[in-house]
């Protein structure tokens, strides 16, 4: 007797495990009335996947056949991926891999819940959630990108810069250009703060979006010493902005950014 998922499951051991919630309910809806059916074999088979997921994050080759397990069973396995992704019991590591298979399988329509996860108590969870929105190319979640930007983990703000950097989210430009005063975005205390790396993933990104009202003040950081170890950036993204190639040497580059700048402004 095969089973409709999302209209009935039949009342066993194997199959209760499997009710499915209301997300995956959603994400398995077909608009022209197909349904997702399982048979015995499909119940065990998931349930199989399930204690995979339990797995230890350290075994050798379990990313590969979760991954494999996972795609074999296709909209099948929605059911368990919402359960892992969404229950502290499974190992982080598994749960983000849970994250980008829903995204996989599911496709776009898996994305506004998916976006939920940037919320998730855990930085894993958080950043799992902004991957896959990035591999779903969702360049119109701007408050989850903008707000990921502020968050306490430096590893979830440099996501959201590498999401507005790869979607080109313009928009978002001037919360970008808001983290170079960000004090988080800095190390040390307030009377001798020291730059960390994600300043130069900030500047870089200015430039991927073509901020043109950073030109200006990049190109007065470009002639500070006090900003030498961020000169290949600099220069990357004023090249981005302004369509133009620099010098090859760090005077010239001074010298060939002062000049353009001033005589852009003139023309204003």
């Amino acid at each position: 007797m095969k089973l409709f998922l999302g209209i009935l499951l039949v009342s066993s051991s194997v199959a209760s495990a499997y009710v499915p919630s209301k997300e995956a309910i959603r994400l398995l809806s077909n608009p022209n009335g197909g349904k997702v059916t399982l048979v015995k074999q499909d119940l065990i088979s998931l349930e199989r996947l399930e204690t995979m997921f339990t797995m230890d994050t350290h075994t050798p080759g379990l990313a590969a056949m979760l991954k494999r397990n996972s795609l074999r069973h296709g909209g099948k396995a929605v059911p368990v991926l919402i359960k892992v992704m969404k229950e502290s019991k499974y190992p982080e590591q598994n749960r983000w891999q849970a994250t980008m298979l829903l995204g996989r399988i599911m496709g776009k329509k898996s994305a506004p819940f998916i976006a939920r996860f940037a919320d998730h108590p855990h930085w894993m969870m958080r950043v799992a959630s902004l991957k896959a929105l990035l591999a779903l190319k969702q360049d119109t979640y701007h408050h989850v990108y903008s707000k990921a930007l502020r968050d306490p983990s430096l590893i979830v703000r440099v996501q959201a810069l590498d999401n507005i950097s790869r979607m080109q989210i313009k928009p978002l430009a001037p919360h970008v250009w808001n983290m170079l005063y960000d004090q988080t975005n800095y190390s040390g205390d307030a009377g001798n703060l020291k730059r960390t790396s994600i300043v130069k993933s900030v500047i870089r990104t200015l430039g991927d979006v073509k901020y043109t009202n950073a030109q200006r003040p990049l190109t007065k950081l470009i002639q500070n010493p006090k900003y030498q170890d961020l000169i290949e950036d600099l220069d990357y993204s004023l090249e981005k902005i302004t369509g133009e190639v620099s010098p090859n040497t760090v005077d010239q580059r001074r010298k060939f950014w002062s000049k353009l700048t001033v005589a852009e402004t003139k023309k204003i």
